[in-house]
């Protein structure tokens, strides 16, 4: 499922009615939950409709207020992580901790929702260890920039815990108008070619402003923490890219204070040090301009242009957008450029605003599922990649054809 829900019922109408009392149980005081005596009913459905309706009643029912929101407000974060990807990747974040876990128990699971509440009953430290190192993964919406030669410094330096303590506190003060609470947490991650900083700042609902500072702003309004109800920056350091990267909430407005905040911290410079890396779409004006060929020898083995968007030259309340979908064995520009030709559209009276880019990648083990397909969507404001190796490839991809300058 792996997508924000609203109604915690649609993710337990994905779980069995065992795991769903096991649930119950695993919370402290233990939630006692009957199971279902009609076993004829059971198994008409994989989830019996009845023991879901009874599941979010038996938590409604709780008398204290703060208990309920905690357990729905829990389930959206198991949720989250309800993905083949991330249940994968709790299975490698237990082998490399050393846990042993029971794989027949686990082998029960029948879904991916399953599997990730599984990992929450059962082994929660791995659980909660994972949840925190999988934000890091998403850079969609990352805002990079490039650094002078003469302020780089290597990236364990970064990692000096001194220093991160600095940078949280300069954080939590960047937000503490819109923000309750100046409890924060400050995570790092050395990987092989950067390091990421990851601060954790408490969100409560309608921006209740608390900030202690002898006196409250404003009265408290009564919520059990939890530490995954948080607020999340990302920031991606990579000393031989000279790259500093910033994922947070609020970009237009905040992400030259954290920039600033990082630089004074770790690289001994300011904002005015760095420059913005830019990207290349509404300059590139003719569809067929676009150079969309992967080296033979790269892991990529074929991208076209999926879709583009346009904006009228001249007036921007008109858009357009072109899509030749995904159906047909696409090579660079040559369909979306027959697409323009039939559709009988000037280009030089639209202006790009939005490339979407098909990339799909050789299969490492011809004999093991299907080919990795991503599909990367470029504005001016940055791309939608993530921290993998396949989408660090396609970041490579577009800064070598000058898509990132």
């Amino acid at each position: 499922m792996a997508s924000h829900i609203t109604d915690p019922k649609d993710f337990a109408q994905h779980i069995k009615e065992e795991m769903l009392a096991d649930f119950l149980r695993m919370q402290t005081p233990s939630i006692p939950f009957a199971l279902s005596s009609d076993k004829a009913a059971g198994k008409k459905k994989r989830v019996n409709d009845d023991a879901v309706d009874r599941f979010i009643k038996t938590i409604e029912d709780l008398p204290d207020a703060k208990k309920r929101e905690w357990l729905f407000t829990e389930m959206v974060y198991i949720n989250t992580l309800s993905s083949e990807r991330h249940t994968t990747n709790l299975e490698s974040q237990a082998t490399e901790d050393g846990i042993a876990y029971d794989l027949a128990d686990y082998g029960k699971c029948d879904c991916h929702d399953e599997r990730a509440l599984w990992w929450y009953i059962h082994h929660k430290g791995t659980f909660d260890k994972y949840f925190e190192r999988a934000d890091t993964e998403n850079l969609a919406g990352l805002k990079e920039f490039i650094i002078k030669d003469k302020h780089i410094i290597e990236k364990e330096k970064v990692a000096e815990d001194n220093k991160l303590t600095s940078f949280g506190e300069g954080v939590a003060k960047i937000y503490e108008n819109a923000l309750r609470g100046k409890k924060f947490k400050v995570s790092r991650f050395l990987e092989k070619d950067c390091i990421l900083v990851r601060v954790y700042l408490e969100n409560l609902p309608d921006n209740q402003l608390v900030f202690l500072d002898g006196t409250e702003k404003q009265p408290s309004v009564g919520r059990t923490p939890s530490i995954r109800s948080l607020f999340s920056i990302v920031i991606v350091y990579n000393p031989d890219e000279k790259m500093l990267g910033i994922r947070t909430n609020n970009p237009a407005e905040n992400v030259p204070k954290l920039a600033e905040l990082f630089c004074k911290i770790f690289l001994n410079c300011s904002y005015t040090d760095i420059t913005e890396r830019k990207y290349n779409v509404e300059n590139r004006g003719s569809v067929g301009k676009l150079e969309l060929t992967p080296d033979p020898m790269s892991d990529i083995e074929q991208c076209y242009l999926k879709a583009v968007e346009y904006m009228r030259v001249g007036d921007y309340t008109k858009t357009l957008r072109l899509d030749i979908g995904g159906k047909h064995k696409y090579s660079g520009t040559e369909a979306m450029e027959m697409f323009i030709k039939e559709s009988k559209i000037v280009e030089t009276e639209w202006q790009p605003k939005k490339f979407e880019i098909k990339f799909i990648f050789k299969k490492v083990d011809e004999t093991k599922g299907r080919k990795r397909q991503i599909t990367a969507n470029l504005t001016k404001r940055g791309v939608n990649l993530k921290n993998t190796p396949e989408d660090n490839k396609i970041r490579q991809f577009l800064k070598a054809k000058g898509f990132i300058s």
